[in-house]
């Protein structure tokens, strides 16, 4: 009975799982069709985040001043409220000065990855030189195209990431199951052995008494 339970109680779990992963891959493919809503949401949710912590930050500093706490947090959540607010307030501005980090960030790093891939030339190196080719790739579309990319950069890494994230949970939760369901079997196999098996241990003891 206990290990039925357990695999009820694992199969919600794995079943919730599956479920989260796909909201995530919902939102991701909504964010991607809708890349411009998706982005200043993304940056409007980031300065709504910076004033949390921000706030955060001057609560614990007054909490913590008898023990000389104040002024480190005091200035952090000082600076977060102050970063926060202006992103607030100004999120286009911000968006596209994201947008051109992200774009150089994307072109620099990939081609540290291809240089690094070649010069180094280890385990799997064509794969990192792929991969850093297509970052260049990436930050080049997105310099190309600037200032239109401000409207989609952001909202689409972000979709992106959340579709990655909800493969994962859907697989996760996938592969927990499968393996919940063959422990199980096999515990029950262990509990509940078959005829034929216990008329041959039956035999086996009977022999070793006579």
């Amino acid at each position: 009975m206990s290990a039925i339970y357990y695999s009820d109680f694992q199969g919600r779990s794995s079943s919730r799982i599956i479920m989260l992963g796909s909201i995530y891959m919902m939102l991701g493919l909504l964010a991607l069709f809708f890349t411009t809503a998706s982005t200043f949401l993304a940056i409007m949710t980031l300065g709504a985040l910076l004033i949390c912590v921000g706030s955060a930050e001057i609560i614990f500093g007054i909490q913590g001043r008898k023990r000389g706490l104040l002024w480190p947090h005091l200035a952090f959540g000082c600076l977060g409220l102050i970063c926060g607010g202006l992103i607030m307030l100004n999120p286009i501005e911000n968006t596209i000065g994201l947008t051109l980090i992200v774009g150089f960030l994307l072109v620099f790093g990939g081609i540290a990855k291809v240089i690094g891939a070649i010069v180094e030339r280890s385990h799997a190196w064509g794969w990192y030189a792929a991969s850093g080719s297509i970052s260049i790739l990436l930050g080049g579309l997105i310099l190309a195209t600037f200032p239109a990319s401000t409207f989609w950069t952001i909202g689409a890494f972000v979709g992106a990431d959340l579709i990655a994230t909800g493969s994962m949970l859907i697989g996760l939760g996938t592969t927990t199951k499968r393996a919940k369901k063959e422990l199980v079997g096999e515990v029950y196999s262990t509990l509940n052995p078959e005829p034929k098996a216990q008329e041959h241990r039956t035999e086996e003891g009977l022999i070793a008494h006579l």
